[in-house]
């Protein structure tokens, strides 16, 4: 297999996995989050309440972590918006995502 063909197939299969992701997405009975400090409290919530955990989750420091549950920042950078969407649609409703497969 050439190093061509390698990069085809990984192309591929980045394609099916993320249609699967939409397909998932799709099924969702409720809205995500969508605002970072709602998104962050969810994130909270899944890591049983832990900041700690929760920030070296999304690669920020705890404080970051601390001023967007406190409301004193509201904009994300796009790094953090990125990880913020990407961490909460991978842990929303996770009995309808397992129904779906």
């Amino acid at each position: 297999m050439t190093d061509e063909d390698v990069k085809r197939a990984a192309r591929t299969r980045a394609k099916i996995l993320e249609g699967f992701a939409r397909a998932e997405r799709s099924l969702f009975t409720r809205p995500a989050p969508k605002s970072p400090r709602a998104q962050m409290k969810f994130l909270r919530t899944r890591e049983k309440g832990s900041t700690k955990s929760l920030a070296a989750r999304l690669c920020v420091s705890r404080k970051t972590v601390q001023r967007y549950l406190s409301g004193a920042s509201s904009k994300p950078n796009k790094r953090l918006q990125a990880a913020l969407v990407e961490e909460t649609e991978s842990e929303w409703q996770p009995q309808v995502r397992a129904q779906a497969r």
